[in-house]
């Protein structure tokens, strides 16, 4: 049997994650599959990135049934955002093998991430963050894992494609800690939103979240 997490964060968001112990087999027979989804797992030939992406929905099934919904899988907009089947709330997803995780925010848009700490984001870390932020944030690699999850939060959030990591996803200062918050802010040309975004440290991966 997996290993599965559900937090309550507040009235309104929970958080799950499952780890991945099972094979392919057992994850299709456990979730319910959409028209739409079903063709997408056609499309998806290599067989750890098959169980990541079922294992991701498996999770977002755990938090439906703790919230006593009918999960009946998931559709995706022109923007490639995903939303639950026949219901109103707000959902995110992400795996980093072993592990896959969902939140659903039953009143506004929600981000989730989960990444594994590797010296390869010092090398990039230029690509998503903005001066200000390399002067900032230490370019170890925890550090620019938690930025770069709390990036990936934000831009799905924001939930549409064309838009600036640099300069329309921004972060505050943060001291790292084995869990935290970090503020972080979606900057357009009507206005700006600052977020409240938690994390906690799992082994060699970073797991954030958006709790509003």
């Amino acid at each position: 049997m997996p290993i599965v997490k559900i937090k309550h964060i507040n009235d309104d968001v929970t958080f799950g994650m499952w780890k991945i112990e099972e094979n392919e087999d057992y994850l299709q027979q456990h979730v319910r599959l959409s028209k739409q989804e079903r063709a997408e797992f056609k499309r998806i030939q290599h067989v750890k990135r098959k169980k990541e992406w079922l294992s991701a929905r498996a999770a977002l099934l755990e938090v439906c049934k703790s919230l006593k919904l009918k999960f009946k899988g998931t559709v995706k907009d022109e923007n490639n955002k995903p939303h639950l089947k026949g219901l109103p709330w707000h959902i995110s997803i992400s795996h980093s093998f072993p592990y896959a995780i969902a939140l659903i925010n039953k009143k506004e848009p929600c981000g989730v991430d989960i990444e594994k700490a590797k010296p390869a984001l010092f090398h990039v870390s230029k690509r998503f963050l903005n001066q200000q932020e390399l002067t900032d944030i230490p370019r170890n690699p925890r550090n620019l894992c938690v930025a770069w999850g709390a990036k990936e939060v934000l831009f799905k959030i924001y939930g549409r494609q064309k838009i600036s990591f640099k300069e329309n996803l921004l972060l505050s200062p943060f001291d790292l800690k084995p869990q935290g918050n970090i503020i972080g802010q979606i900057k357009l040309e009507m206005g700006t939103r600052d977020y409240i975004l938690e994390y906690f440290q799992l082994e060699d991966f970073i797991v954030i979240y958006s709790t509003v």
